[in-house]
C-alpha cells in the first residue's frame, strides 16, 4: 500500500459543514504565527518569584517524577497521580489532601486511572505489577502480574547496561470504555486485556520481537481496538474473537519511526495515529484505508527516530468540528481541517508539547509543554487564552474534571498542580 498520499484523500472522513463557519468566526492570524513575546518570558510576581497560579499543589511524591495523573470521572474534586516513588495517591485538588495511598508497587506507577464509573482504580507499574483499588472501601481487590502471563527475558537491544528493559515491562494500559477490563501494552509487543476482577484474559501479539507495543486505544464501540508498535506499525483486533483486523507494516505503508499515540473519533469510524517520524495517518476503520497523511515536518520521515524533535507525541480528533490536533516536540501546535486537507493553524511554543486536550465545547484546546507551563488556546484564533503556571519541571501529563471546572498536570519537578478552571472562562 502506498500511503505517500501528501495530504490527499483516498476516502475522506466525513465532512461536519459547521467546520467553516466555526474556523470563519474568527480572524485567522498567519499560520506560521509566531508566540508574543510576553509568551516567552517567565512570568514574575511583586516579590521577583516566578508565578505559582495553581490552587494547589501536591507534594506526596517526595519530589520524585510525576508520571501520569487523573480525575475522577464522577467525584470531580478526586485527583489520581504515579509516579517514580512507586505509589500512587488519590487527592483533593481543592486542598491536596490526601485521600489514601496505593501502595505495594515495586517499580514507577506509569498508569493509575478510574474505570467508567469511578468505582474502581487501577495501579499499574513499569515491572508489571497490576493492582484495581476498590475506592467505596479503599482496599486492594486484585492483583495481576504481567510475568505470570509473559515469558520474560531482557530485550537485548537495549543500551542500558544495568537493568535492561524486560519483555513484561508495560509500555501503556487503559479501561475498556464499556466494562471493567484493562488492556495492558508490553514490551515484548503483545497486549493483553484482563477481566476484573476474575483475572480471565486474552491476548493480541505483536509484529515480533524487538518491537514493544508502545500505544494503543479502544473503538469507542467497545469492540476493537488498535495498537502501535516501535518499529512503525500498527494492528487492529477484534477484542472478543482476538482476529487480527488489519495490519500496516512499518515503513512506507505507515511509519518509519515509533507510533507514541493512537485515538479514535468520537464515532470511531477513524483513528488517527501519531509518530516519531513527524507524520500522522488517518485510518478508516471500517475499510482499513489509509484516508490522509498530515507531516509536521519538512523533512523526509525516515531522518527521525524516536525522541527527535519532529516526533508527533499525541494526535487527537475533534469530532464536532472535524479537525485534526498534532503536539509536537518540533514546539508546535498543528491544527488540520479534515475536510480541506489544509492546516489551519500552526501554534508556537517555547518547548516541546507532550499531550494536547479538547475541552468539551471543541473550540479551545489545553498543551502541557516541555517548558513546566499548560496553556489554553483559541482553537479559532489561535489566540492563548490562559497559562498555567507553577511547575518547576517538565509537563507529563494532564488531566481535566469531568465538570471541566478543574486541570490537574503531573510535574518532572515531583508535583502535581491542579489549577481551577473558573477565572479562564
Amino acid at each position: 500500500m502506498d500511503n505517500e498520499m501528501d495530504n490527499r484523500s483516498a476516502e475522506e472522513p466525513p465532512i461536519v459543514n459547521e467546520v467553516d463557519k466555526w474556523l470563519n468566526s474568527a480572524e485567522e492570524p498567519p499560520i506560521d504565527n509566531e508566540m508574543d513575546d510576553e509568551d516567552d518570558d517567565i512570568i514574575i510576581d511583586d516579590e521577583g518569584m516566578a508565578l505559582d497560579n495553581s490552587e494547589q499543589v501536591f507534594e506526596g511524591h517526595g519530589g520524585e517524577e510525576v508520571y501520569c495523573v487523573n480525575m475522577h470521572p464522577t467525584e470531580t474534586t478526586f485527583a489520581v497521580s504515579g509516579g517514580k516513588d512507586d505509589k500512587a495517591y488519590i487527592w483533593n485538588v481543592e486542598t491536596s489532601e490526601m485521600v489514601f495511598e496505593c501502595s505495594g508497587h515495586t517499580d514507577s506507577v506509569v498508569f493509575a486511572d478510574f474505570n467508567k464509573n469511578g468505582s474502581m482504580l487501577a495501579t499499574i507499574d513499569m515491572k508489571g505489577c497490576i493492582q484495581v483499588w476498590k475506592m467505596e472501601t479503599k482496599e486492594k481487590i486484585c492483583t495481576f502480574q504481567t510475568e505470570d502471563v509473559e515469558q520474560k527475558y531482557p530485550i537485548e537491544e537495549s543500551d542500558e547496561e544495568s537493568d535492561p528493559p524486560q519483555s513484561t515491562d508495560v509500555k501503556w494500559a487503559t479501561w475498556h470504555p464499556l466494562g471493567n477490563i484493562l488492556l495492558v501494552g508490553l514490551v515484548s509487543g503483545t497486549t493483553y486485556m484482563w477481566n476484573v476482577p476474575n483475572g480471565e484474559y486474552k491476548q493480541y501479539p505483536g509484529p515480533g520481537l524487538a518491537s514493544p507495543c508502545t500505544s494503543g486505544a479502544i473503538n469507542p464501540d467497545g469492540k476493537s481496538a488498535v495498537f502501535g508498535y516501535k518499529n512503525g506499525s500498527t494492528r487492529i483486533y477484534d477484542l472478543a474473537t482476538t482476529q487480527l483486523v488489519f495490519s500496516f507494516i512499518k515503513g512506507r505503508e505507515l511509519h518509519f519511526g515509533q507510533v507514541n499515540y493512537v485515538s479514535y473519533d468520537r464515532d470511531g469510524k477513524n483513528l488517527t495515529t501519531a509518530s516519531s517520524d513527524g507524520w500522522s495517518k488517518i485510518i478508516n476503520t471500517t475499510t482499513g484505508k489509509i484516508v490522509a497523511t498530515y507531516q509536521v515536518s519538512s523533512h523526509r520521515p525516515r531522518d527521525y527516530g524516536e525522541g527527535t524533535e519532529a516526533s508527533v507525541e499525541c494526535a487527537t480528533i475533534n469530532s464536532r468540528f472535524n479537525l485534526l490536533a498534532q503536539g509536537s516536540l518540533d514546539q508546535h501546535l498543528y491544527i488540520w481541517n479534515l475536510a480541506t486537507k489544509q492546516l489551519v493553524k500552526k501554534i508556537e511554543h517555547p518547548d516541546g508539547i507532550t499531550k494536547i486536550l479538547w475541552d468539551g465545547s471543541g473550540s479551545k484546546v489545553f498543551t502541557a509543554c516541555l517548558d513546566g507551563v499548560c496553556r489554553l488556546w483559541n482553537g479559532r484564533s489561535g489566540e492563548c487564552l490562559f497559562q498555567f503556571h507553577g511547575a518547576e519541571g517538565s509537563i507529563l501529563d494532564i488531566s481535566l474534571s469531568k465538570n471541566e471546572k478543574w486541570l490537574v498536570a503531573a510535574s518532572a519537578d515531583g508535583n502535581v498542580r491542579s489549577y481551577s478552571l473558573e477565572e479562564t472562562t
